[in-house]
């Protein structure tokens, strides 16, 4: 229904537009303080739409044979010989409408007429190229419209599932390493591996209900790295220094999930788990004005945290360019300390 009203929607205007043609032509009424003829104005609305009997058929036959040669059903010759056959016999048909019944029915013109003034058929057959053209011109801007459109929602689909990708080679990923802390506890036979294993059932109860989210609170994010902190030092014990810092001025701040989570993990994989002797990580989140700066630092063996090409940090970044194309992540590889920064500019 929607498409049968811009059709009507666009006739009505065409024929309004032949009508101020038409009478502006012949009366100076519509650029000075005269009074309209409005029974002259609405002779020519009648005769506007009796032609429509003669333009409607043609364009939408012009239409499909544009469709038929574009879709390369028919070649070019036989969509040129069709088209030249149905502005011959439509400018024959309006040349009759007009000369057997507009002149003398309805504008009541007693003179004689020649039916086989060639010149008017000429006339009246650029008349209709002017129809076609300008139906086909919005139908030509209706289409790269619509294509835009679908294109636009092709690339949203496309991202869209390369996230749900990413974020399922993620999130494994992450879970293995949790599990592996875990396994080092019992081994160990501490009492602290039940308490560990209730913080691994929120982590896991957060990545099913909350990281299928486009957007989470700021808040829940740094819940989520606090709460794997807080799982790791049941691991490390005192060896480990960690400090966290974060200042927030808008605490109902959203942002995409997991995309922190990956650098704390990090951090404790290639600094402190590689390192025998006393380590530390150092985080540091700061949300000013809708920009949101992750600074994440851990000491580190000869060969540890070092960025390299792990799965993990690599989806992580195509995560970063699909959802944040205006970020900004920077590596400083010292040889005790390897820092991460992470500029994220979040929608306010």
């Amino acid at each position: 229904m929607k498409r049968v009203g811009l059709h009507i929607l666009f006739w009505t205007a065409y024929a309004l537009f032949k009508t101020y043609l038409n009478v502006s032509a012949s009366s100076d009424a519509f650029f000075s303080d005269q009074p309209i003829d409005w029974p002259n104005v609405l002779l020519n609305v009648r005769i506007q739409i009796l032609v429509l009997v003669v333009k409607l058929p043609l364009v939408y036959f012009t239409f499909f044979l544009f469709d038929q040669f574009i879709f390369k059903r028919w070649s070019l010759i036989t969509t040129v010989t069709l088209s030249v056959v149905a502005f011959t016999i439509s400018s024959i048909a309006l040349t009759l409408l007009y000369k057997l019944y507009i002149l003398p029915i309805v504008l009541n013109y007693q003179g004689s007429i020649d039916i086989y003034n060639i010149n008017s058929l000429i006339y009246y057959f650029f008349t209709l190229i002017f129809v076609v053209g300008v139906a086909s011109s919005f139908r030509l801007l209706k289409r790269q419209y619509q294509s835009k459109i679908k294109e636009a929602e092709l690339q949203k689909e496309k991202t869209q599932a390369e996230l749900k990708y990413l974020k399922g080679q993620i999130n494994p990923h992450f879970l293995f390493n949790t599990l592996n802390n875990i396994y080092s506890l019992a081994r160990k036979g501490s009492d602290q591996t039940s308490d560990a294993v209730l913080k691994l059932s929120k982590l896991m109860r957060f990545m099913l209900y909350e990281a299928s989210n486009d957007t989470i609170l700021i808040t829940d994010e740094l819940k989520l790295i606090q709460d794997y902190i807080a799982l790791e030092k049941l691991r490390y014990g005192e060896r480990l220094r960690i400090s966290y810092e974060e200042v927030l001025d808008n605490p109902q701040q959203t942002v995409a999930p997991l995309m922190l989570i990956h650098f704390i993990e990090n951090a404790f994989k290639h600094g402190a788990s590689e390192s025998r002797f006393d380590s530390f990580i150092h985080i540091n989140v700061t949300l000013t004005k809708g920009l949101l700066q992750v600074v994440v630092t851990n000491s580190k063996a000869d060969t540890a945290g070092k960025p390299g090409s792990k799965i993990g940090l690599e989806n992580i970044r195509r995560q970063l360019e699909l959802v944040y194309p205006k970020h900004e992540l920077t590596f400083q590889d010292d040889p005790d300390k390897f820092t991460v920064s992470l500029t994220l500019p979040l929608a306010v």
